[in-house]
């Protein structure tokens, strides 16, 4: 049965891993910026970050130099995949490791993310799953467990799987990892913008860099 579990965390990472792919890109709207920078990138920085945490999705893709959309307010279709990604996104916290960098028109800041681990979730399931298997082969009839070919009915392990997702859920704190990210920006149009890479992405998903 593992391989059902394995194949769900696969397909929710590239679920969001294609909404970003396919998100509209803009910079080229605008033109040269000459301005000496007089903003703090940080701010930016802290706003993009609370913005994700307070779902206020619009306001966070404000801060993006190259995308109008990264599909983080996207809602995935199953249920699992929905209860899954509402925890990830419950699970966000940030910290910004000491002060940006600047030069000229460039900076960066360096940001600690801690989200919640879809691998680390994954094993978590996979670990309940087998302790709820156990149980229920011993106690409920074998027609509700079995097709006629001696394998497990799918309403039986989507059973297994639900109730294993539902413990794994219930103490999150245990299953979220820190993500080192050197959040690189450039000043447009009179503020500075994020300039978004696979490492911010991959976070924001719940994935390993």
């Amino acid at each position: 049965m593992r391989g059902k579990f394995r194949l769900f965390w696969l397909i929710l990472a590239v679920l969001f891993a294609g909404m970003a792919g396919v998100a509209c890109f803009y910079a080229a709207m605008y033109g040269s910026i000459y301005n000496r920078p007089d903003a703090d990138p940080a701010e930016t920085v802290t706003r993009f970050f609370e913005s994700i945490r307070a779902r206020n999705y619009p306001e966070a893709y404000a801060c993006l130099s190259d995308y109008a959309s990264l599909g983080l307010e996207k809602e995935p279709e199953s249920a699992e995949a929905r209860a899954m990604y509402d925890a990830l996104r419950n699970s966000y916290s940030y910290t910004l490791s000491g002060s940006s960098s600047v030069t000229g028109l460039e900076a960066s800041q360096r940001v600690v993310l801690r989200a919640l681990n879809l691998r680390m979730t994954e094993n978590a399931v996979q670990q309940r799953v087998n302790g709820i298997l156990e149980e229920l082969v011993t106690t409920m009839p074998e027609s509700e467990i079995y097709d006629g070919n001696g394998g497990y009915l799918t309403s039986f392990t989507d059973t297994i799987y639900k109730e294993a997702l539902n413990q794994a859920l219930q103490n999150t704190d245990t299953l979220c990892s820190d993500t080192q990210l050197l959040i690189q920006l450039k000043y447009m149009d009179g503020t500075w913008k994020i300039v978004t890479d696979r490492n911010l992405m991959t976070a924001l998903i719940g994935g390993e860099n």
